[in-house]
């Protein structure tokens, strides 16, 4: 009798073949003949495990998006409270690092410009960071108002998407800790526009 866990343990071998195979010829090109040759299983088990094509994409976004959390969880502060400092630190230098979901990333952002549910799909997954970005802000008590820090997380995202772009294009040198001291800064200067939420002490006045 199967293992309970036998399925996932078939879904992550078959999305980290369906990884190795963009990385090699990209996604346009892959299909599930591809991925079935790559972890060396039967296509339709392939497809018994993780449906058509499109289901597959779905899956490894999904992927990506656990792979970022997870770096966020295994790589918060020991001992005292993550910080949205700590918080744009990760991003700049492990959730935007990673060379396969930059890969993939890119690869999807290519389908998005014909793809509307691609593109929802996108925006969907930064949408997921901005919300991380904007909780841990007002946690932080940062920034004026919701408003405020959803600008500001924005803006903290596109420059670490814009700075993992540029990198890919060559630009080296010591541009990631330009870009990481300039969302740092964003930061700062939320710090001294006050918060649009009381904190503890204010309620008790």
């Amino acid at each position: 009798m199967a293992r309970p866990q036998m399925g996932d343990e078939r879904r992550e071998q078959i999305l980290a073949a369906f990884e190795a195979c963009v990385m090699r010829a990209g996604l346009a090109k892959t299909t599930l003949t591809d991925v079935a040759s790559e972890c060396g299983l039967p296509r339709s088990l392939v497809r018994y495990h993780i449906g058509n094509r499109a289901e597959m994409v779905d899956l490894l976004i999904d992927r990506m998006v656990e792979r970022a959390e997870d770096g966020v969880a295994r790589l918060r502060p020991k001992g005292r409270a993550m910080t949205t400092h700590d918080l744009v630190d990760v991003l700049f230098t492990n959730t935007f690092t990673n060379d396969v979901t930059n890969t993939v990333v890119n690869e999807l952002w290519y389908l998005a410009e014909r793809d509307d549910n691609m593109r929802d799909r996108l925006r969907a997954m930064y949408g997921r960071i901005t919300r991380m970005l904007t909780t841990q802000m007002e946690k932080d008590g940062l920034g004026s108002s919701p408003q405020a820090r959803r600008d500001t997380a924005y803006a903290i995202l596109s420059l670490t998407y814009g700075n993992e772009a540029f990198q890919f294009l060559g630009l080296q040198g010591g541009r990631r800790a330009a870009a990481l001291a300039a969302a740092r800064t964003l930061v700062d200067t939320m710090a001294t526009e006050g918060t649009g939420t009381k904190t503890k002490k204010e309620k008790q006045k």
